[in-house]
């Protein structure tokens, strides 16, 4: 449960952090007219509307498990971070770049610049502030992995979405400070423009990057050699095994786990000793590991083939 209330926190934290952001950059764009405030607006927008969506996984994942859906609902949060990512692509890049192309082919004049640098470091304050929070999270899960690896493996779509979000906001917003800069000294509508794209760009590698990652978790990843490992040494301690024949996961849903394992007994147990010995095996490995939630274990014969 800790984890659940740390992956909320963090996700209402971001949430109010770009909702204040959204509206002062919406604002300022209305002095302005500065394409590269638009497509920051338009970002911080995309990036409060999959707060909520991630609000909506993790509440709908909780659902008890029924009829229909015997294993639960976990995996609705795979599907809202998916949901996520095509908004990123489609409302935050496409949007961002097309902006950019257009005051390109058509520059506009900028005004009040000055109260478009404000909210700039306003919002960088903020932004540095949630990807603070989130990196320490991060920090705390990835062991001696290396950030791109832990992204990669991670099985809490939540955290990599929040976390990628805001490493796109900052560099979205050191490239809008950087260029509306050039901006200034230059007279040159230009570099508004190119911030503009550079923005959708830098959303449509994360959007990419992250919609490729969960698509693989919604078709169906394991939980992971590591959990394989540790299952596979519980069963093997126990004496009443003879060895492991196969153990496969299927991670359902963040902190949820399914695990199916073939094991050859001592064939001198009997049925109540095999029931007994499994139940004590699937205790266990819960205690082990918490977020294994479904274990189904087959009494089997080993063959060499």
């Amino acid at each position: 449960m800790k984890n659940k209330n740390d992956s909320m926190s963090i996700i209402l934290f971001a949430f109010g952090a770009n909702l204040f952001i959204a509206i002062s950059k919406f604002i300022v764009f209305l002095l302005t007219r500065s394409s590269a405030m638009l497509a920051e607006a338009i970002h911080s927008v995309a990036d409060t509307m999959n707060q909520i969506l991630l609000f909506v996984g993790i509440i709908r994942g909780r659902k008890k498990a029924d009829d229909s859906h015997p294993f639960g609902f976990a995996g609705e949060m795979y599907f809202w971070s998916f949901v996520v990512s095509i908004i990123l692509f489609t409302m935050g890049s496409m949007f961002s770049i097309y902006e950019g192309i257009k005051k390109i082919r058509n520059p506009e004049e900028i005004h009040n610049l000055k109260f478009a640098f404000i909210v700039l470091f306003i919002a960088l304050i903020a932004e540095g502030a949630a990807f603070y929070k989130a990196l320490q999270k991060v920090k705390g899960e990835k062991g001696k992995r290396g950030y791109i690896e832990y992204l990669r493996i991670s099985k809490k779509s939540e955290i990599i979405v929040v976390f990628l979000e805001d490493f796109a906001a900052i560099c979205g917003l050191l490239s809008a400070i950087f260029l509306l800069t050039l901006q200034y000294i230059t007279k040159n509508p230009i570099y508004d423009a190119i911030a503009s794209i550079i923005i959708g760009i830098i959303l449509a590698i994360v959007a990419v990057f992250l919609g490729n990652e969960i698509k693989s978790l919604l078709i169906g990843e394991s939980a992971g050699p590591e959990v394989s490992r540790k299952v596979t040494e519980i069963i093997n301690s126990n004496d009443g095994i003879n060895r492991t024949i196969d153990v496969k996961s299927l991670q359902l849903g963040p902190e949820d786990i399914l695990l199916a394992i073939k094991a050859e007994f001592d064939h001198r147990l009997n049925s109540v000793e095999i029931s007994n010995l499994i139940n004590g095996i699937e205790k266990e490995i819960r205690n082990a590991m918490p977020d294994i939630k479904k274990i189904f274990i087959e009494p089997d014969i080993y063959k060499e083939d």
